[in-house]
């Protein structure tokens, strides 16, 4: 019966030995990086008001390509078409918190 040479061994050894510490340093550096996705990200993106009259008379904006319920705490009316910034999620409902986005 032929084994293995105890250099076939070794060269296999390092070999996984190295793709483990690659590995292992991806999985740190990815730790590291911030969040790009969840609700803290939404804070300060613009988006579209899409319909003015949703369930609960909630807005129905358009944030990232995404639809979104949302409610004003700013009093005033908007419109569809209207453009609005992200001022707070809502973490019981998941309701973007917006305000109307002024031209200047």
């Amino acid at each position: 019966m032929t084994g293995l040479s105890v250099t076939a061994m070794w060269a296999a050894g390092i070999t996984v030995f190295a793709v483990a510490a690659f590995l292992l340093v991806l999985g740190l550096k990815a730790q590291k990086r911030p969040n790009q996705t969840g609700d803290s990200t939404m804070i300060g993106e613009t988006g579209i008001v899409r319909k003015t009259s949703g369930f609960r008379n909630r807005l129905v904006v358009e944030v990232r390509g995404e639809q979104w319920w949302s409610k004003m705490i700013v009093p005033g009316g908007v419109s569809p078409g209207s453009e609005i910034k992200v001022t707070g999620v809502d973490p019981d409902d998941l309701i973007l918190i917006v305000e109307p986005l002024e031209r200047r």
